[in-house]
């Protein structure tokens, strides 16, 4: 281990590195391009040096150093004649002779020149600064332009990191010439070669070493700058691996001649042998989604260049990129600890925790913690105090951007989260008129409900049964996803079923009886992706939603819809069997009910109503029905079963015992099969038949004016066809009315 504090093994060291670099590194070319650069800068007098074309050499095409991720745009301050001038006359001024004074001078030009930048960009360019004034003044400063990397070294050779970033690169630079081997001066070539050896110190033995090789800047930028997600389309939170980078790379390790999901598994099984079915996917799933190591090809798991690559070298920073850009609170932590050094575990977890509202315990930002330490990312003095490693130094340069939160909860008028990005109601519309005919006030008015408010996007369809609620539920949902660019995927429906007292049938719950088992539902999928896809509309159609008292299952939803508090679904830990503890209500996402109201359901609740729209359907108009016509067999009985069906329709409507549009396709339908066998049947009969088993079996009710209308009316219109059965039925119910007050088709 060469000791760089040592003048004999710092002299040593200089010869060594520069004898190691070979011809392919790119050195020599890096060298040229550096010399014809300097040359440039020191020819150009006042007038060249406040020029745009000159300004973007010195700050964008710089070749002093590689700016690897940290490329931050300065254009504006190119673009702004001012500036430009300032800094032109700036760099002609003579720095005083004494050293001390001259350090001064220097720093206090780049603090100036560190104010005048804040009016233009965000953050501070500061390795774009420092490349500036070497080039002004090459005999002051080093290649190393990037801070951190420049304090590594300095620390190496003086056993701290003390003093501004001006004087770090004078004493580098003075105890380089200390040892006889560059005397700068002058000399354009000598001025080069000083400026450049710093940087292969660092590399060679400050920087952990990669195979032995020796790593120069050839052409900047070097790497793409990273590009963030905004923070509502980031995955919230890392979930973390069981057994972490080991466990990691040996995953890795058995997927590099591809395997199927199936022998992954078993192989995970082998040294895992207690992670149940649901927490195996959840484990592939963290590998595949939240770090890009695998992916699926067809029925094989295999390994991506981000997993290849991280599994060659064990280097943590090919998973960085994604998880800085991708990752809700990644980036906070590494900007947090970048700007001020140290920071306890407890209150970094505090305030990584503020980022994401949803987040109401500190247990996600806890998990970013750990892996970020698992990754080599951060490190702790015992005490749980976190700073960054020297690998976390160089990422937390990366970070150009004012890291994003999703925000705070307010007074509830603002919404925390974006709302989806809604198609045009045109394109809505269109879309419903191929699933059936709707009004378009009805498709208008169901939209508008939905989405006026910024969060609870809350409906219910209430009223006649076959009369197209879920029909239209299913046809707005399916309509918004696809004309947003969505799919089937978008769109979920649920049964809703008698006797859920309780959340858990929408929800999940533990398995009371296999305690490392989540009983999972289709709607927590659907909840859970919804809120990792914050920028696409989702809709829940709750079919007959009120077979249960929605107020009891919907208990928890309903009340984050209004205050925007996550769902808790279970306390089992940060995430269990692939299930989060907590999942924030999205406020993409549209609930849909629809409701019947008869013997068998239950009545709506103030809690329900007050946070849904809603909207009737009693008036079903015949003369609107899409169908008529559609079947051939039946299509010259058709005015027939229009004509009866209207006027049944007109005498049952007023004591709401008239029917929808599946009535009106179950006796076509019932028509058409009679045909089959019998092409002559007797019209009536077939009528008398299925009016008797699809309407007769509705009329039921108390004594009133309007019940015994209903029954007089129905029955003359049946008897004037000649139906007879139906007739002798109605007459057997307007007797039953007439003897006990009340009549039902069961007796």
């Amino acid at each position: 281990m060469v000791d760089l504090r040592n003048l004999d093994e710092l002299k040593q060291a200089c010869v060594d590195v520069v004898n190691e670099v070979s011809a392919e590194s790119g050195y020599i070319s890096w060298g040229e391009d550096l010399r014809e650069f300097l040359v440039e800068v020191r020819e150009a007098n006042l007038q060249t040096r406040a020029s745009q074309e000159f300004q973007k050499k010195i700050w964008n095409d710089n070749p002093i150093s590689s700016l690897q991720w940290g490329d931050i745009e300065v254009d504006a301050a190119i673009a702004d004649t001012e500036f430009c001038n300032w800094l032109a006359e700036q760099s002609i001024e003579q720095l005083p002779h004494e050293r001390a004074s001259r350090d001064d001078a220097l720093n206090d030009f780049i603090v100036q020149l560190e104010d005048r930048m804040q009016q233009y960009t965000n953050p501070t360019p500061r390795a774009k600064i420092y490349r500036v004034m070497a080039a002004f003044f090459p005999t002051e400063f080093t290649t190393v332009c990037d801070i951190t990397k420049l304090k590594q070294l300095h620390k190496a050779m003086f056993d701290h990191a003390r003093g501004s970033g001006s004087t770090c690169h004078a004493n580098i630079l003075q105890e380089i010439n200390r040892t006889g081997l560059i005397s700068a001066d002058d000399d354009i070539d000598a001025i080069v070669d000083s400026m450049r050896l710093p940087w292969l110190l660092y590399e060679r033995h400050v920087k952990p070493q990669v195979e032995g090789k020796i790593m120069v800047p050839v052409e900047p930028p070097g790497k793409e700058r990273l590009i963030p997600l905004p923070a509502a389309k980031r995955i919230k939170g890392l979930t973390g691996i069981s057994g972490g980078r080991a466990t990691l790379r040996k995953i890795l390790a058995f997927c590099q001649d591809n395997t199927s999901k199936e022998e992954l598994k078993t192989y995970i099984e082998s040294f895992k042998p207690n992670l149940g079915e649901i927490a195996l996917n959840s484990l592939i799933q963290v590998i595949v989604r939240e770090l890009d190591c695998l992916k699926r090809d067809g029925a094989k798991v295999i390994l991506t260049e981000r997993g290849r690559a991280f599994l060659e070298s064990d280097d943590s920073g090919y998973l960085m990129d994604r998880l800085i850009t991708k990752i809700l609170g990644v980036d906070h932590v590494f900007a947090i600890l970048r700007d001020e050094y140290r920071c306890s575990r407890t209150k970094l977890a505090s305030r990584i925790q503020q980022v994401n509202p949803g987040w109401t315990t500190v247990r996600i930002p806890q998990v970013i913690i750990k892996e970020l330490r698992e990754f080599a990312m951060l490190d702790s003095d015992g005490s749980g105090v976190l700073s960054l490693t020297n690998a976390g130094q160089e990422w937390a340069q990366c970070i150009h951007w004012e890291p994003e939160s999703l925000g705070n909860i307010g007074n509830g008028n603002d919404p925390v989260l974006p709302s989806a990005k809604l198609p045009a109601f045109s394109a809505i519309k269109l879309k419903i008129s191929n699933s059936g005919h709707f009004p378009e006030p009805v498709i208008r008015k169901l939209h508008a409900g939905l989405w006026a408010n910024k969060r609870r996007h809350f409906a219910i369809l209430a009223g006649l049964s076959g009369s197209g609620k879920t029909l239209l539920a299913r046809a707005y949902g399916k309509a918004v996803a696809e004309a947003s660019g969505g799919g089937y995927s978008n769109l979920c429906t649920v049964p809703v079923q008698p006797g859920w007292y309780d959340p858990s049938s929408l929800l999940g719950y533990v398995d009371p009886l296999q305690g490392k088992s989540f009983v999972r539902t289709p709607f927590l999928e659907f909840l859970i992706t919804a809120s990792e896809t914050p920028e696409q509309p989702f809709t829940v159609v709750l079919d007959e939603m009120n077979l249960s008292r929605p107020e009891q299952y919907l208990a928890p939803i309903l009340s984050a819809m209004e205050t925007d508090e996550a769902l808790t679904l279970h306390s089992e830990g940060g995430s269990f069997n692939d299930v989060p503890s907590e999942v924030r209500y999205p406020s993409n996402l549209a609930i849909i009910g629809t409701v019947n109201m008869d013997e068998t359901t239950h009545g709506i609740s103030d809690k329900v109503l007050d946070r849904a729209f809603t909207i009737e359907f009693w008036d079903v108009d015949l003369d609107e029905y899409p169908r008529w016509g559609d079947r051939e067999r039946s299509e010259k009985y058709e005015s027939s079963v229009r004509s009866l069906l209207t006027d049944l329709m007109q005498c049952l409507r007023p004591a709401r015992l008239h029917f929808g549009w599946r009535v009106v396709d179950d006796v076509l339908d019932y028509m058409d099969r009679v045909l089959v066998d019998n092409a002559d049947a007797d019209v009536v009969t077939v009528l008398d038949d299925v009016v008797y088993a699809k309407i007769l079996p509705k009329l039921r009710g108390d004594d009133s004016p309007r019940f015994r209308e209903a029954l007089k009316n129905s029955q003359e219109i049946l008897r004037v066809r000649g139906m007879n059965n139906c007739v002798h039925k109605v007459k057997e119910l307007s007797d039953d009315l007439e003897s006990t007050g009340s009549a039902r088709f069961w007796r």
